[in-house]
């Protein structure tokens, strides 16, 4: 894939929500809990040229409410402002 993010952009992939618990119980949909959790899959650069401080594969924790999201081969992918990414996890 050739998608490279323009300004303060990151692209990732959400991580799927957990559908079960480790038992085995089915959790509604609308009882899951919404963690915005993602694999960044490209970043693009600050105003000046410099890079962000992330690189694909690192794995982050995100908020806001300005996520573009879209679907590439079914596979489903977001757009989200540097600013709004909130931590990386190691």
């Amino acid at each position: 894939m050739g998608i490279i993010p323009i300004g303060e952009r990151v692209l990732m992939k959400p991580l799927r929500k957990d559908e079960r618990t480790k038992s085995g119980i089915y959790i509604p949909e609308s009882a899951q809990e919404n963690r915005k959790e993602g694999i960044v899959v490209a970043v693009g650069t600050r105003d000046d040229g410099s890079s962000l401080p992330l690189k694909p594969g690192d794995r982050v924790l995100y908020g806001g409410y300005s996520a573009d999201k879209f679907e590439i081969d079914s596979e489903a992918y977001v757009f989200v402002p540097f600013k709004d990414i909130l931590a990386k996890i190691e």
